[in-house]
């Protein structure tokens, strides 16, 4: 690979744990001291955001299943629970491994390399599969507010669990083989620490280039584009329906007894409560998690700008800005569920209660 400007690339055949991790090096990329005090301040703000994030999601599961799950929706805050915090857990164990402390410690492999398979790779798998759940909760939340009596018989909770499983097989098994296929673990002897370690080195083969190229076209179009706008049309409809639906039901309960007004506006709250929570959910994922979007078209665009490519070192920075961004979206679920569900708040403040008087 070449670079389009007057810059001279350096060709490095093996992948390294020192702050140049790449296969190529422009002498206008960042600076080692830069990128390695970059990757370690965003680092520790990962490892404080996954800590809240691995709480807040362990009470979510908790709690809907103290809740039950005898609607969609409830399954699919479930799902979008589970692939958050596989995303925490991926992206926490990313930022660990780029703290000196663990670089510098006694450990029989590189954390700097191990983790670009395991942190990196599969970071961005489960972040794609948090991408593809959010949207199939808009656009079952959209189907609920356009088709309210129609729901039930549409999206039923046997049809929602095999739609977030489906999901779930579909963007991590196939990814993850080929993510622990480009890349090979092996014992490399390291001279500072007189010893061989184990490490990573991307597979250099046609087969391997091929499957990378298939990969990123593939996450970047498949993975994150094309949840991202169903999550944008599905938002913006459901806020639009969502209104003209509650003044439907307004007018429809006006004209019927005292006692089915009472429900009618129990359950235009409800279907309201439920539709702010998912479109709070939308808007966090768009706003946080869909930078992951504009990193990988700007890849496309600058295929230079890549993690082995020229200017590895800043694409790396950037995503692991992005990796930030996505982390503190897998993390801030508890608050959205806590702030627009009366039932879960409700159910939260009984299980704390009652863990305060054990």
């Amino acid at each position: 690979m070449r670079n389009s400007s007057t810059a001279t690339i350096v060709t490095i055949t093996r992948l390294s744990d020192d702050p140049d991790t790449s296969v190529n090096i422009s002498d206008l990329d960042l600076p080692g001291w830069v990128f390695s005090d970059i990757m370690e301040c965003i680092s520790y703000a990962m490892i404080t955001v996954a800590f809240f994030g691995i709480i807040g999601n362990s009470l979510i599961m908790v709690t809907l299943i103290k809740i039950g799950f005898s609607t969609s929706i409830n399954i699919s805050f479930c799902a979008l629970c589970v692939s958050d915090f596989l995303c925490v857990a991926a992206l926490g164990w990313n930022a660990v491994c780029f703290v000196p402390a663990i670089g510098n410690s006694d450990l029989p492999f590189k954390p700097r390399e191990v983790v670009i398979p395991t942190g990196g790779g599969l970071s961005d798998i489960f972040c794609g599969t948090t991408a593809w759940i959010t949207a199939f909760i808009s656009f079952e939340r959209c189907l609920c507010v356009v088709f309210p009596m129609k729901i039930k018989t549409i999206v039923s909770p046997g049809r929602a669990l095999f739609i977030v499983v489906t999901i779930f097989f579909i963007t991590i098994f196939p990814l993850t083989y080929i993510t622990f296929y480009l890349y090979l673990f092996e014992k490399k002897f390291d001279k500072k620490k007189n010893r061989s370690l184990i490490g990573v080195e991307y597979r250099n083969s046609y087969i391997a280039d091929t499957l990378n190229h298939v990969n990123f076209m593939y996450k970047m179009i498949c993975i994150n584009s094309i949840p991202l706008a169903i999550i944008l049309v599905c938002s913006i409809a459901l806020a639009v329906s969502l209104k003209k639906s509650v003044t439907w039901r307004e007018k429809q309960s006006s004209t019927n007894r005292e006692t089915l007004q009472n429900s009618s506006r129990r359950k235009s709250s409800k279907d309201t409560r439920v539709a702010k929570t998912v479109l709070a959910i939308a808007m966090a994922f768009i706003l946080l998690g869909g930078l992951t979007t504009l990193r990988h078209l700007a890849s496309v665009t600058w295929p230079e700008f890549r993690v082995i490519g020229a200017y590895s070192r800043s694409y790396r920075s950037v995503a692991r800005l992005t990796f930030l961004f996505s982390l503190i979206n897998s993390s801030v679920n508890f608050l959205i569920y806590y702030n627009t569900g009366s039932k879960f708040r409700h159910t939260v403040k009984q299980m704390l209660c009652f863990e305060f008087r054990q």
